[in-house]
């Protein structure tokens, strides 16, 4: 591959969203009352072992498996009763309801208040309530946790999963129908929070980009950190600006509520930027450190495939499987020459910070695709145990968006493969392509935090032994550079490859081999603890 020029300096930060866009897919903070219900319903999930005894090989008919659907279902909405009954969270309940589907209806406020108060008593109270006499709070309760996550991606962890199983099957409409009630109900969301209270004029107010900034401690370009002094003042001016805001639009939505929507915005703004902000200085690492076309001879990137790798199975093609995953997959798989390799980096991180910049549209359409009574999902042993396969085509029109924004800023021909994995073996569903791509700050991340600590002083037996393994800070730092732009992107590991998540694969694939590398002592004298954070 000819290389065609020089890329375009300056481009590796990603302009900052419309807040109106953005604030379409934001989901609002919990209130008091919904972390009430937020802790029941992950004290339900933890004792629920519906996907244990749904999702498993049978050979008997669709009835057999809609009946253990209906009975885990059923299952965790009487936990959840009974936990709900048991910690006298009751009054809270109709509080939750008309916050959520009341408060604009102002006339009818009152009588509904009190209705569905004592609706929730009666059924909460008698030991064989009916599940659907409390289908509005199930509702609710189901939403909490879906908004709850996409809000803290990094909480329920080994909940989420089952959480939107059981709500995938119980849109399914034989079982819709055999329970008598739906579980969905839609995520709240900023925008349309807002237009309901007829104050989406905030949304266009420029005053709110100052109220919602994110603040860093360090600058993004040289990775320096600010003074202490310089933060406070613009986390004092922020707050000022969001008092305004508050006093200007309060005539229109109550205060606390106008201060939940800024604050869930600035929630946002501050995942976005602390997510994409590794992204963007791993780029400015090797924009600054790499030629594209002239290699250090003892930091090139150029890459030769390794051929002692298994092949695939071809039965995975009639399902519309890849056709080139699969297998156990040693060494690079992939033969790029340096400029090749530094625009295969390249352009892969930049369509990283531009999902990073769209994590909660993405975890939206995820949300969507998985709840969607249009398409259904079938089981199948894809590799990987037992997966439920489903199509995606929301997730799919929105990261096809952002390859072509990616392929149209490149100053050069794509590289590698641009198709994209979804609702096949190697990305089977949606909850699986959230979850890969929410990975991504978790390995750059601590990649990151080392790369700087170079910079800092340290003991001087630490000094010593760095000056003593590698030569020089610098040295030790173009070392674990090259290895993780040769490696981390040189299409290894199970579903590795040159296409769009294949890239991904490679960079976590090499995230286990670290413990194997020369500099792994000196990652672990900076602090380092790993790459995956607590699953609690």
């Amino acid at each position: 591959m000819v290389f065609l020029g020089p890329l375009r300096k300056g481009t590796n930060t990603t302009p900052k969203s419309d807040l109106s866009e953005l604030a379409q897919w934001v989901p609002l903070r919990l209130t008091p009352s919904e972390r009430a219900l937020l802790t029941v319903l992950e004290q339900t999930l933890h004792v629920s072992e519906y996907t244990d005894n749904v999702d498993i090989a049978s050979r008997r008919g669709a009835g057999i498996k809609t009946q253990r659907i209906l009975e885990g279902i059923l299952e965790a909405c009487h936990i959840a009763t009974g936990l709900v009954a048991a910690s006298g969270q009751e009054p809270s309940l109709g509080t939750s309801l008309q916050d959520n589907n009341i408060k604009i209806k102002k006339k009818k406020k009152h009588i509904k208040l009190k209705a569905n108060h004592k609706k929730q008593k009666k059924t909460l109270s008698g030991s064989r309530g009916d599940p659907s006499e409390n289908a509005l709070w199930l509702q609710t309760m189901f939403e909490i946790g879906r908004r709850h996550k996409v809000l803290n991606p990094a909480s329920m962890r080994s909940t989420y999963g089952k959480l939107m199983y059981l709500m995938q099957d119980s849109q399914n409409a034989t079982v819709s129908k055999s329970l008598g009630f739906s579980l969905y109900k839609p995520l709240q969301l900023v925008g349309p929070y807002l237009q309901q209270h007829g104050c989406e004029d905030l949304l266009h107010d420029p005053r709110l980009e100052c109220a919602v900034q994110f603040i860093a401690d360090r600058d993004p370009e040289t990775g320096e950190k600010y003074e202490r002094e310089y933060i406070q003042t613009l986390v004092q001016g922020k707050q000022h600006v969001l008092e305004q805001l508050v006093e200007a639009y309060q005539d229109k939505m109550p205060a606390d509520d106008l201060r939940r929507a800024i604050e869930s915005l600035a929630d946002a703004m501050a995942y976005i930027e602390s997510n994409v902000a590794p992204v963007q200085r791993m780029l400015k690492y090797l924009e600054d450190n790499f030629d594209p076309t002239s290699p250090q001879k003892a930091f090139s990137l150029a890459l030769t495939a390794n051929s002692r790798y298994s092949a695939i199975n071809n039965n995975y093609s009639r399902y519309g499987f890849s056709a080139y995953s699969g297998g156990s997959r040693e060494g690079p798989t992939l033969t790029h020459s340096h400029s090749e390799q530094y625009m295969f980096v390249w352009q892969s991180l930049r369509l990283w910070c531009k999902v990073m910049r769209n994590m909660h549209r993405l975890w939206v359409c995820a949300d969507d695709d998985l709840l969607s009574t249009r398409t259904s999902y079938h089981l199948y042993n894809t590799g990987q145990g037992l997966q439920r396969v489903q199509s995606c085509p929301t997730v799919r029109q929105v990261m096809s968006q952002l390859l072509a924004q990616t392929q149209h800023e490149a100053n050069a021909p794509w590289v590698g493969l641009s198709v994209i994995h979804l609702g096949d073996r190697d990305v089977p569903n949606a909850l699986v392509f959230i979850d890969k791509y929410t990975q991504i700050p978790r390995f750059l991340s601590p990649m990151v935090h080392f790369l700087q600590s170079l910079s800092d002083d340290h003991d001087e037996r630490i000094e010593a032994y760095i000056q003593d393994q590698f030569g020089s800070k610098d040295q030790l730092k173009m070392l674990v550079l090259t290895d993780y732009f040769k490696h981390g992107f040189d299409g290894s590991g199970d579903d590795g490859g040159s296409c769009i998540d294949g890239r991904l694969t490679s960079s976590w694939n090499w995230t286990s081999r670290l413990t194997k590398k020369s500099y792994y002592h000196a990652f672990m004298l900076s602090g380092f603890q790993g790459f995956d954070g607590d699953f609690r």
